[in-house]
């Protein structure tokens, strides 16, 4: 008997992926990626628009790129990744936009079609714990809290942490999960879409890392001199 050609049932790798329910997408490429972009935007837009309203505290201008940066991916987290934890077993044969989206995506790292564990288990976690994060910490930097940095230095590490093992894992399989090299699927898809997750973070965590040191300093410099008044009283 004849074994069937798996390859041609779907365009993911590898290529012996058995994907039964798999439905091809009825959006092309470029009318996700255009929604997509225009939903980020939108929403980046929307965030510098209401933050330029605040009197106080004045955001600088990297303040308002970070605060979109959060707000951004709270829809990201929450919205799209949510979509995934709650609907992996079912994508590759949905017809919802964000199941296409996903199956696109998809292309460069099929863990996304196949259910993956890791997977999974860091999507889920992204979703329902860093997604909350950054909009308590988008809502911190807004109304200007002391705990700001503390929520940054948290959100930023967990979404350091998840990203690196992303790659890590991958890297460790081999690449095998997509199309090693494509201009679109690896280097768009895999790289450049991911790796605003590790620069970014890694310039979140250096920031808080440098306000928390600062004002630790202030503290103990204030302490002592409380002290040294209180000795000179005596």
């Amino acid at each position: 008997m004849e074994t069937p050609n798996l390859s041609r049932q779907h365009p993911y790798f590898p290529i012996d992926l058995d994907l039964p329910h798999y439905e091809e997408n009825t959006k092309d490429v470029l009318e996700i990626l255009a929604i997509f972009g225009v939903v980020v935007v939108v929403t980046m837009t929307a965030t510098w628009w209401y933050v330029s309203g605040i009197k106080r505290p004045k955001f600088s201008f990297l303040d308002k790129l970070k605060l979109c940066w959060f707000v951004s991916c709270v829809l990201i987290h929450i919205v799209i990744e949510g979509y995934f934890s709650l609907n992996h077993r079912t994508l590759a044969g949905s017809q919802t936009f964000l199941a296409q989206l996903w199956k696109e995506y998809g292309k460069s790292d099929s863990r996304y079609i196949s259910s993956d564990n890791f997977t999974v288990s860091m999507e889920t976690i992204t979703a329902f714990v860093d997604g909350p994060l950054c909009l308590l910490t988008a809502l911190a930097f807004i109304k200007n809290r002391p705990d700001r940095y503390v929520f940054q230095l948290i959100v930023s590490m967990m979404q350091l942490y998840g990203d690196v093992l992303y790659f890590m894992t991958e890297c460790r399989d081999d690449f095998q999960h997509g199309e090693l090299w494509h201009p679109l699927y690896f280097w768009f898809y895999f790289v450049f879409m991911n790796i605003w997750w590790i620069i970014v973070p890694i310039l979140c965590i250096i920031q808080s890392y440098n306000r928390m040191c600062c004002a630790q300093n202030k503290t103990d410099a204030m302490v002592t001199k409380v002290s040294i008044s209180s000795k000179k009283r005596h």
